[in-house]
């Protein structure tokens, strides 16, 4: 959550007028523009890779940061799956963690001494290094503005008469926010003072002589040490010219001058923890600003920790799990009062996040932390506390209510100031708080296992095919949580992709009901969150699949990871650097770098695939239509033979026909020619030759057609005697027509009325052999793309909405699952695409 303007009411006004000289820091405005950008991409590695290729691999390899990442990658290679799998105590990395922290503050001191030198970080050096306050991006603390960003660096020493970190052990008491935007990580810190081991066990090895601090925390399911030195930054710098006045006008910033020493009124400002720039204790303690200064660091710089959720804080200081609750939700509100909010600093750490506007001395969208719980009867009342150290509620219960008597506030040990400190009764608390931060704690008891892994996220919204399953050997109680890395330890190399997490949990064999689903974010949040979260009190023996679904929302304005690097790579790169080695030490654990691989790997088989599949369709086309012209030819040489037989089978017939009717006419003359010569005899021996009427042209033809008589031994007429008078007369008498046709013309036309030439080719015949394929009977050269075209190489199909710019989501995940079973086990199932 955002932190809201602390008020800062005096009565004489220091008006600080800057050093002309000094230049100003760079602002958010001064940036230089965002470079052109030619193509989109969400990978991170193969342009990480092309930056660290101009680094010495000397560098690489003495840098205590890519040594922890070589050596999380060889415990992912190490670990079934494509992700780290850890199964320990959950203790352990506590204490791992603490033995580096110590070893390196060990060997830092001794090198101090050696050298007669306090400790100085290089790293995080305040004076010489602006990345400290700057992100990636050159945002500063809202606080800061480019003109009043704190120039001025001291000390401890410099700063306190007789510092000390501990005075009678932390005490939120001992935190006031300064002009840093994190309430919700004071309010964190000021929960887990109320149980001082805790707060201890966060710094684990210091040398205030030498100025060397090491603290421990927790991130992403494991602990890891960060050393700073005791530089702090100051509200007022040694060149600074101070004015008093009285009267102040802010409108028009003006006011009555008033003479002072000025000498004597720096030196007074610089001196005390109300000195200091960002959060401060009022005392001469320094455990407050060396935390959040290494919390700052362990992050980055100043910038990425405002703004945020009491429960995550309390996560990363203590190794717990934290939810959000909403009052409204609560069924039982008395059952919640006994099981949860009476169980404070024992088994939970609590906080509550106000309303939005403020109301009866609440601060609107702040952070309190829940110091502890009172009960007697039926009244039930909490003690918050303010991280400002001021403000207070001003309803029943608080300082001067009526409702106090002496034996009250002697049984809650309670007295009246503007200290940050009251009471409220649990009505009021439920009333007043939309948001309760609840944090379980684990002791040395518990166990825990996990498992991460990477997953191509789908545009649309669903389960994914990847599942985790988890085994226990024992029925005890067990808390499960999904998460993916905390992106504030990267801010600036985020990408544009935000993703919301939720799961539900079978027994194997068993998917008709769930058990338990993720109900708890461990923020405040609905659509983005770090991580959410199920309890069961008492889980049965056995093997159970979580399967999960993640959202994925993509920015409009924000630059991908590629994008970033090249920005940044030339004017930031010592930033840019430390960034994008947390980015990369955190997505190690779920082996991003194999998902992105893999993924370029289907694209490029895909972008093959979708051409070899064109030239085979190309192909298959050609094919088609030869197939296709072959068997048309077929068919016409088929049409074309069967014409040709049909017409010979009329030529045939005609003969046949013809020949009949010649031996008809033959046998009719012989019988007229027998016919005349008895008349002849009868009558006077002439022939009467009667013309025959016309008939078809066959037997005109035939008409014409003299068939010699057969020669005999008689003579050249065969004996028989030709009366050429008579002959003549018979010629003349017969009505004779010229042939159209020769019985010899092999085309000559036949007389059917359904005639067809058989030379001339049948009219196109269709293909009636082929079924209609929509996907093949376009032409050879059609555009149309086929399944493995339109597939996107990491999420499936791809939609037009994403056809400049690719959908290209991976989500980095893990399940840790704690619990009393020594035996527990987490794996990975992955699923078809890895999703």
């Amino acid at each position: 959550m955002a932190d809201p303007e602390p008020p800062q009411p005096v009565p004489f006004p220091i008006r600080i007028v800057p050093d002309a000289t000094r230049s100003p820091s760079p602002s958010n405005t001064g940036r230089d523009p965002d470079p052109p950008i030619r193509k989109r991409s969400d990978n991170f590695y193969e342009s990480w890779d092309k930056f660290l290729a101009i680094e010495p691999k000397r560098a690489q390899r003495i840098s205590s940061v890519a040594g922890n990442i070589k050596a999380e990658k060889a415990a992912v290679e190490r670990s079934p799956g494509d992700g780290l799998q850890v199964k320990e105590n959950a203790s352990k990395s506590w204490e791992q963690a603490a033995e580096q922290c110590e070893a390196k503050v060990a060997a830092i001191v001794e090198e101090c001494h050696r050298l007669n030198q306090k400790y100085r970080d290089a790293i995080f050096d305040l004076e010489a290094n602006p990345y400290c306050l700057q992100s990636l991006g050159g945002s500063y603390p809202k606080a800061v503005d480019r003109i009043d960003a704190p120039p001025w660096i001291k000390r401890v020493e410099d700063i306190f008469d007789k510092p000390q970190f501990f005075i009678d052990g932390a005490t939120a008491q001992d935190v006031h926010q300064g002009n840093g935007g994190d309430c919700w990580f004071l309010a964190a810190l000021m929960a887990v003072s109320a149980k001082p081991d805790l707060i201890e066990s966060l710094c684990v090895a210091r040398d205030e002589k030498m100025g060397v601090y090491g603290f421990v925390f927790y991130r992403d399911g494991e602990w890891y040490p960060e050393v700073i030195d005791d530089k702090l930054f100051l509200r007022v710098g040694d060149d600074d010219v101070l004015d008093v006045v009285r009267d102040w006008n802010k409108d028009k910033k003006e006011g009555m001058a008033l003479k002072h020493d000025e000498e004597k009124l720096l030196s007074q400002l610089q001196r005390g923890g109300e000195a200091l720039y960002f959060s401060h204790c009022k005392s001469n303690e320094t455990w407050l600003p060396l935390i959040e200064k290494a919390y700052a660091k362990a992050h980055g710089d100043y910038y990425v920790i405002e703004g945020g959720f009491a429960s995550e804080g309390i996560e990363d200081l203590t190794g717990g799990v934290g939810v959000v609750l909403n009052p409204e939700d609560i069924m039982d509100k008395d059952r919640f009062w006994i099981e949860q909010l009476s169980q404070v600093n024992k088994k939970y750490l609590f906080g509550g996040g106000s309303k939005p506007t403020s109301s009866k001395g609440f601060i609107g969208g702040h952070a309190y932390a829940v110091l502890k719980t009172w009960e007697e009867g039926d009244l039930k009342l909490l003690k918050l506390r303010n991280p400002w150290g001021e403000v207070e509620w001003e309803g029943d219960w608080s300082d001067g209510s009526k409702l106090w008597t002496p034996d009250m506030m002697k049984k809650l040990d309670h007295t009246f100031g503007d200290d940050g400190v009251f009471w409220i009764s649990y009505k009021d608390f439920l009333k007043h708080f939309p948001s309760i931060n609840r944090v379980r704690l684990f002791d040395k008891e518990w166990q825990v296992a996990q498992q991460w892994t990477s997953v191509n996220v789908p545009w649309t919204v669903d389960y994914l095919d990847t599942k985790f399953q988890f085994t226990i050997t024992k029925k005890c109680p067990v808390v499960i949580v999904l998460s993916q890395p905390d992106d504030r330890y990267f801010y600036g190399l985020r990408g544009r992709f935000l993703h919301a997490l939720h799961f539900r949990v079978y027994k194997e064999g068993d998917e008709s009901k769930w058990i338990v689903r993720s109900m708890h974010n461990s923020g405040g949040e609905t659509v983005y969150t770090r991580s959410v979260s199920a309890e069961i009190e008492d889980l049965e023996p056995g093997t159970y699949n979580v399967v999960f679904k993640v959202t994925a929302m993509r920015t409009k304005v924000g630059l991908t990871a590629e994008e970033a690097i090249q920005k940044y790579a030339s004017d930031r790169k010592e930033k840019l650097l430390h960034v994008g080695r947390r980015f990369d030490y955190a997505m190690t654990k779920g082996n991003l770098r194999a998902m992105e691989e893999a993924n370029q790997k289907r694209r490029v088989e895909s972008r093959k695939g979708s051409k070899k599949a064109q030239w085979k369709r190309a192909r298959k086309l050609n094919q088609q239509e030869k197939e296709r012209a072959r068997r048309r030819k077929k068919r016409i040489d088929d049409a074309m033979r069967e014409k040709r037989r049909a017409y010979e089978e009329k030529l045939r017939e005609r003969s046949r026909l013809r020949r009949q009717r010649s031996v008809r006419r033959r046998e009719d003359e012989s019988t007229e020619a027998q016919a005349d010569g008895g008349a002849e005899d009868r009558s006077d021996g002439k022939a009467d030759v009667t013309p025959r009427s016309e008939g078809s042209p066959e037997e005109e033809a035939a008409k014409t057609e003299v068939e010699p008589a057969p020669a005999d031994s008689a003579g050249e007429n065969g004996g028989q005697q030709v009366n050429p008078e008579k002959l003549s007369r018979d010629l003349s008498k017969l009505n004779l027509r010229e042939s159209r046709t020769s019985i010899n013309d092999p085309v000559s036309p036949l007389e059917d009325d359904g005639y067809e030439s058989p030379l001339e080719r049948p009219e196109e015949l269709d293909d009636d052999d082929f079924d209609w394929d929509s996907d093949m009977d376009g032409p050879v050269d059609s555009d149309i793309e086929d399944d493995s075209s339109r597939r996107n190489s990491a999420s499936g199909y791809r939609n037009d909405i994403f056809k400049d710019d690719p959908w290209n989501a991976i989500c980095v995940l893990g399940l840790r699952v704690y619990s009393l079973n020594a035996d527990a086990k987490v794996g990975v199932v992955k699923g078809e695409n890895s999703s």
